[in-house]
């Protein structure tokens, strides 16, 4: 299809493009622009949502009340946020009597650590790294992103408005049209940047605050070598999956902390007495361990914050912008998206899903690519990351550019808007990229 051939943007256009491209620095190392990224949601918004979803699970959790349990992991949570890059944050942390490995982080600074977990760890520095971990999601941000690109995936945007943030109004129908913390769930997966980000700022705050971060590692390990035997109730790497390149780069973060203590913390007596008293608070009678998966099996999903559907206003800018959505499967060398461009057009692009980029493997990635492969079959970008999602204007290889889960630009030149995944011919073709598309006119 043609689209307009104007060169001229309004005002409103153009401020929203320039937080765009902002927003997303391309391929920049997973250290910098933390809580960065596409974002609808401000800060007090995530703190009403974590509430909000919070007390939705715990009226259906079985929480523990042990005053013992509670303060302990209370005070070892505070201790790690205080030594974060946000030491101001109020969370809020519980102990979930459940046998699953599990934790788990709602926006705003909601955290939850599963019995199970505690009765797993071997000491406390281990417990700080998961919470560390749980916590620099928290940071980062992570959750409200990839609601933001949910939002943008199907469709569900608010207006010129969330681009000029004139945000925090809208929450309440933004929430509503995806639903309650049961579809918050099922929606959400972070992304390996996700992932390593929150490893990295874990890490940190565990070497600021006193500990041994190479708990944070010893636990993962435990963890990736219990899911390749398929151990019972580890539901921790099934929201975390533990890529071995992440315990790579965790064990080469530990070398250049530059706040580790000579003495670093592992086991406490705190730790042993809490790990006791959860040994002896009762579990639930078998067979009726409520889970996390069957708490919010239990959860009403529909629409729990509006009786109608909401009335979502079209964007001020809607005439002259065109909407886009596709699915690139794997394996995909380039697929024509219909558009045609023209040169200084504005664009915006935004991705997710996940491939399976080596053959007869495990191995996945989001559109950002795997890390560090140096294996890349389309050129001239070899050092894009095999996996990531790649664009081309018109027929010339010199048009070839990256995209990964969001970029904005203005086109360098005219022709058909192609995407593709950096391919390094090894892909088993399972798998794909959800894309949206949003082309000025």
């Amino acid at each position: 299809m043609s689209i307009g051939r104007t060169t001229r943007f309004r005002s409103g256009i153009m401020v929203i493009l320039i937080g765009l491209a902002l927003a997303f620095p391309g391929l920049a190392d997973y250290k910098q622009n933390v809580g960065k990224g596409l974002n609808f949601f401000s800060r007090d918004t995530e703190r009403s949502m974590g509430q909000r979803y919070s007390e939705e699970l715990n009226a259906k959790l079985p929480l523990i009340t042990d005053p013992y349990v509670n303060d302990y992991i209370d005070q070892l949570g505070r201790k790690l946020v205080e030594n974060s890059l946000q030491p101001d944050m109020n969370y809020h942390f519980f102990v979930v009597n459940d046998k699953d490995i599990n934790a788990f982080a709602l926006p705003g600074g909601y955290i939850y650590v599963n019995r199970g977990l505690l009765e797993a760890a071997q000491d406390e520095s281990e417990v700080a790294g998961v919470l560390g971990h749980e916590i620099g999601h928290v940071i980062g941000r992570h959750s409200t992103n990839q609601m933001s690109k949910q939002l943008l995936l199907t469709g569900i945007l608010m207006g010129a408005a969330i681009g000029t943030s004139a945000k925090s109004d809208k929450w309440g129908e933004i929430v509503g049209a995806l639903g309650g913390v049961g579809v918050y769930f099922t929606t959400m997966k972070f992304s390996r940047d996700h992932e390593r980000q929150a490893d990295w700022l874990g890490l940190e705050s565990m070497a600021k605050a006193g500990y041994d971060p190479q708990g944070m590692v010893d636990f993962f390990k435990i963890m990736d070598t219990q899911s390749k035997g398929k151990g019972a109730g580890l539901a921790f790497m099934n929201t975390h999956p533990l890529p071995a390149e992440r315990i790579k780069n965790m064990t080469k973060e530990i070398q250049i902390l530059p706040e580790v203590s000579e003495t670093p913390i592992r086991a406490t007596r705190s730790f042993e007495v809490c790990k006791e008293r959860v040994s002896q608070w009762p579990a639930p009678p078998p067979g009726k361990d409520k889970t996390l998966a069957a708490a919010l099996a239990s959860l009403d999903t529909t629409d729990q914050y509006q009786t109608t559907q909401p009335t979502v206003p079209e964007p001020s800018f809607s005439p002259n912008f065109g909407n886009y959505t596709f699915e690139i499967p794997a394996g995909t060398p380039w697929y024509d998206t219909g558009i045609d461009v023209y040169y200084g057009q504005a664009v915006f692009i935004v991705a997710q899903g996940q491939i399976y980029w080596k053959k007869n493997s495990n191995e996945w990635c989001g559109p950002d690519g795997a890390p560090n492969t140096g294996k890349g079959f389309w050129k001239p970008i070899p050092s894009v990351n095999t996996g990531t999602l790649i664009a081309r204007i018109g027929d010339s290889a010199t048009n070839v550019f990256p995209i990964g889960s969001g970029r904005s630009f203005q086109c360098p030149v005219a022709g058909r808007l192609y995407l593709g995944i950096n391919d390094d011919n090894a892909f088993d073709n399972r798998g794909s990229f959800q894309v949206a598309i949003r082309a000025g006119q």
